[in-house]
């Protein structure tokens, strides 16, 4: 059997005896999530005092699992465990507002403390959008769609763009020209309450030209944005890729 290297995940909110079954699985859930290994994962025992699962982890996988827990510890990290992590921090806020912690033999690894009372993160905002800025590449072909790299008018490139073929095909003659973009996006807000677009499905475009602003948003409202029927399974799989 590989051996396997313990985890142990601190809930000091609840002690075994009263701590709700549906609880403890939405926590082992999103730690699962938070490590990026639930399938590598094992449940040795639990703990008392606090509520404490200790997981076995292969030796192997366990350095993947440090990686990812330093990058969620520094704001980086996909989506997922992102979101996972702030979901922890929630459920910690609701059940008392003691931190619960994650450690290893060498001591805490990632702390939870609870969500602040102040405007929260939230990502997976989906609605129709619109962008305009620079294409900086075509490529990357996959079964349906190819991934853009777009860069707005402030400089700043966005990766998270990707449309159907034949519309990657007729963008593609305008390499570095200004595009408006118009499909459903997907958005996030930061903890200081700033949104930002983080992924959009393509739905059509046309060169930049000297529009007013009025001009604009009349063709906004008008746009014909639809919702593929695969959508949902596209933005979700773009948001996991996320770095």
């Amino acid at each position: 059997m590989t051996d396997l290297e313990e985890i142990e995940f601190v809930i000091p909110a609840y002690a075994p005896e009263t701590m709700p079954f549906d609880r403890l699985l939405e926590y082992l859930r999103q730690i699962g999530e938070v490590l990026g290994a639930p399938q590598e994962m094992h449940l040795l025992r639990i703990d008392a005092s606090s509520t404490k699962p200790i997981f076995g982890v292969p030796i192997p996988v366990v350095t993947q699992a440090r990686e990812r827990i330093a990058a969620v510890r520094t704001g980086r990290g996909t989506n997922r465990q992102r979101s996972a992590y702030n979901q922890i921090r929630e459920m910690v806020k609701m059940d008392g507002g003691v931190p619960a912690s994650l450690k290893d033999r060498t001591g805490v690894i990632l702390d939870f403390p609870p969500a602040s009372e102040e405007i929260g993160a939230i990502s997976g905002v989906r609605q129709a959008s619109s962008f305009d800025g620079t294409l900086m590449r075509v490529g990357g072909v996959r079964e349906d769609y190819v991934p853009l790299l777009m860069q707005d008018l402030g400089g700043e490139n966005y990766a998270g763009f990707s449309a159907p073929k034949t519309i990657a095909k007729a963008m593609a003659p305008l390499l570095f020209e200004p595009l408006r973009v118009t499909g459903p996006g997907s958005w996030e807000r930061n903890i200081e309450g700033a949104w930002k677009l983080s992924k959009m499905l393509i739905q059509s475009f046309e060169p930049l030209g000297n529009e007013t602003l009025a001009d604009v948003f009349q063709k906004l409202r008008a746009a014909p944005v639809t919702w593929p029927a695969d959508a949902d399974e596209v933005l979700q799989a773009e948001r996991e890729a996320s770095p």
